[in-house]
């Protein structure tokens, strides 16, 4: 970071610098919340942690002096400031289950080697702390501004944008002028790829014969690499011994097998990874559908090849591999699987389709693949692309802003796979909080971890920005 020339911005960043420790205990305080999403209950639909975490956070901004609401539990804002027109940031609370193989507990909120540990720390729950902090450096500033300044916080980013759908749409809140969400990187994302999620079935007849799968399934959530999967076989004592030998043979070491008094648990181990990034994951349930593959099963689970084979980042397995010079290519992520036994198995498919591309061709070039297959198309949802102009507002201010902070001129404007509340929100785009080079995340995988100097310095950038847009 380098010394701003406004006085005014110096002074936001001394108040940053001398507050340091009240933002990491503040945001500490929310880490420590398991705000998965769970059953909904009254006033909370999105289970009870999400709406302790919205409720620790304005809480918080009320104590801080902030004007607050509650919007029935599927989102909240803090706000400050006058006028007739209002600038906002838009963060969530909520993040993905935190999975396995952590060092530190994964709500512990660990300070260790310049980083905060914790699931949530860099998606999303740091850089919303960071734009809440940019505020109130702001609000305590005093300096004259002619818009109102909020802060939006949704409970179901990670799951459908429910959240803010509720909160523009149902609750009818005002729409800002411009906005932005810390939700990805510096300097900025002008283009998001449209999200796709794709629920495949496939009947199974009913059957009780011969060597076969009693349960299985796999995955977490459909924008999630699934870092395991297992399924259980159930046979006679014959078909079950033959299985274990089959078994044996196969060279996965990722694979294992427990005979248990009358079936044969099997389980697959991989890679989480962000759907929007299947190829930086290890896909367990196509580990699974390969290692069954090699089992004698009875004719009813020939679908397990075409699992295993429609595991393809690209899409081509789909019929659905696209590009386009502005978001790059199609990529695609078997999230989820579901078995009933006797009666149908579904796949989840997390597609991120390019800009330019639209549901209606990804839906079209899937559905020959899935006839030809023996597969139909159950259930689908779509949320479309982003595409902002790099010459269109808030774009150039907050590009000018990050310039100004860091000196990085080199720097330039991107696209992503991964879906913001931008996409949601009018006149937005996702600025933050990440940085060019340092390495923030992994977002969904273990260990997430945000850099405590990320944390201060992109307050900085948001303080900037939000008086830039107010002013």
């Amino acid at each position: 970071m380098i010394a701003p020339r406004d006085s005014n911005v110096l002074k936001l960043h001394e108040w940053i610098d001398a507050h340091r420790d009240e933002i990491l205990t503040a945001l500490q305080g929310c880490l420590r919340i398991p705000s998965v999403q769970g059953e909904a209950q009254p006033g909370a639909p999105f289970g009870a942690a999400c709406r302790d975490a919205l409720d620790y956070t304005l809480e918080l901004c009320s104590s801080l002096g902030f004007r607050t609401k509650n919007v029935d539990g599927y989102a909240g804002h803090a706000e400050f400031g006058q006028g007739d027109e209002m600038v906002a940031a838009i963060g969530h609370l909520d993040v993905v289950p935190e999975g396995d193989g952590w060092v530190n507990p994964p709500y512990s909120a660990t300070v260790a080697d310049g980083y905060i540990y914790s699931r949530g720390s860099a998606d999303d729950k740091g850089p919303t702390f960071a734009a809440l902090f940019a505020a109130k450096a702001l609000l305590d500033s005093g300096l004259p501004l002619r818009r109102r300044v909020r802060l939006v916080f949704g409970c179901n980013e990670e799951s459908g944008f429910g959240c803010v759908h509720h909160y523009w749409d149902v609750a009818q809140e005002e729409r800002p002028v411009y906005a932005f969400t810390p939700d990805a990187s510096f300097p900025l994302i002008y283009a998001e790829k449209g999200i796709a999620n794709l629920v495949i079935e496939r009947k199974l007849p009913e059957s009780s014969a011969g060597l076969r799968i009693a349960r299985a399934s796999g995955g977490l959530r459909p924008n999630m690499v699934p870092e395991s999967a297992e399924a259980e076989i159930a046979g006679s004592p014959a078909d079950l011994y033959r299985a274990v030998t089959q078994l044996h043979r196969l060279w996965d070491r990722n694979v294992t097998f427990e005979p248990q008094e009358d079936r044969l648990l099997v389980r697959a181990q991989g890679k989480s990874s962000h759907g929007s990034r299947p190829q930086g994951g290890d896909n367990a349930i196509a580990r699974l559908a390969r290692a069954l593959a090699t089992l004698s099963l009875a004719d009813k689970e020939s679908w397990l090849g075409f699992a295993a084979d429609s595991v393809d980042p690209t899409g081509a397995a789909l019929g659905i591999a696209a590009k386009d010079d502005v978001a790059g290519p199609l990529t695609s992520n078997l999230g989820l699987l579901e078995y009933v036994p006797n009666e149908r198995v579904r796949l989840t498919y997390n597609i991120r389709y390019p800009v330019t591309s639209n549901i209606d061709a990804v839906v079209a070039g899937v559905r020959p693949v899935l006839e030809k297959s023996g597969w139909t198309l159950a259930e689908q949802d779509d949320h479309p692309p982003l595409y902002v102009p790099l010459d269109q507002e808030p774009v150039a201010t907050l590009l000018r802003v990050y310039r100004e902070e860091t000196g990085d001129v080199e720097s330039k404007p991107h696209t992503m796979g991964g879906g913001t509340y931008a996409r949601a929100t009018p006149r937005a785009v996702a600025f933050g909080a990440g940085f060019p080079g340092e390495s923030d995340g992994p977002a969904h995988e273990p260990n997430e971890r945000f850099a405590l100097s990320t944390l201060y310095n992109a307050t900085k950038i948001y303080a900037h920005a939000f008086y830039e847009l107010a002013r």
